[in-house]
């Protein structure tokens, strides 16, 4: 009796290798803005504080924060971009700084502020090659000109304002969420589309069970 199987036996550390069940994810940026529903002198506001600029042909004032970090755009309407901020924990500390300085310089509000994330922007490592010439042909709606930009540009059918640019070692560049959560689940779906169309090149996956980058998460495929 042949007792003997007839499927061939499975590799798994080969599968282990071209499928990552983890990647590294960072935040890089956060753009948010701030309606303050009130007029804002800006004169008035540069004559006070000298760190705030006032640029030729720009029809607002500039000012950075270092702690946390962060520019902010100022406008005579009473909207205000906020830009270079890591942590969205850090835009509430940023619009209490700005309210003081407004209050120091005359300004009061007549209204409550409204703040809303605009856009953030996410770098993801998934530690493994990406064979990017095979992803042009097998992603619907991607773009990949190596001779122009060495990134592939990829856009998920949902939410359809996140666009990716993924590059061959396997770093990937998120941008058009507003939140986290956004971020997170979209990079779990490309992470499906790559999977199922074999788009991660066979090799070893390096070991992340040791990041220490400042300000990362690790995320579970």
């Amino acid at each position: 009796m042949n007792t003997k199987s007839s499927h061939p036996p499975q590799n798994p550390s080969t599968d282990e290798r071209k499928t990552p069940n983890k990647l590294i994810l960072r935040i890089e940026n956060i753009v948010a803005t701030i309606n303050l529903h009130c007029h804002i002198n800006l004169t008035i506001l540069a004559e006070k504080f000298k760190d705030i600029e006032k640029k030729e042909n720009f029809p607002g004032v500039i000012t950075k924060f270092s702690k946390p970090k962060a520019t902010l755009l100022i406008f005579s309407s009473g909207k205000i971009v906020v830009t270079g901020v890591r942590l969205e924990k850090h835009i509430p500390i940023i619009m209490e700084k700005t309210l003081k300085r407004l209050s120091l310089a005359g300004i009061t509000l007549t209204s409550e502020p409204e703040i809303r994330i605009e856009n953030m922007v996410g770098r993801a490592d998934f530690q493994t090659k990406i064979n990017l010439d095979l992803s042009s042909l097998m992603l619907e709606r991607a773009i990949y000109e190596p001779e122009v930009f060495p990134g592939l540009i990829y856009k998920i059918p949902e939410p359809n304002k996140i666009c990716f640019l993924i590059f061959s070692s396997g770093k990937v560049i998120c941008t058009g969420a507003n939140n986290l959560a956004t971020i997170q689940s979209s990079l779990k779906k490309l992470a499906i589309q790559l999977k199922k169309n074999d788009l991660f090149n066979t090799g070893k996956i390096n070991s992340i069970e040791n990041n220490n980058e400042a300000d990362s998460e690790m995320l579970d495929l």
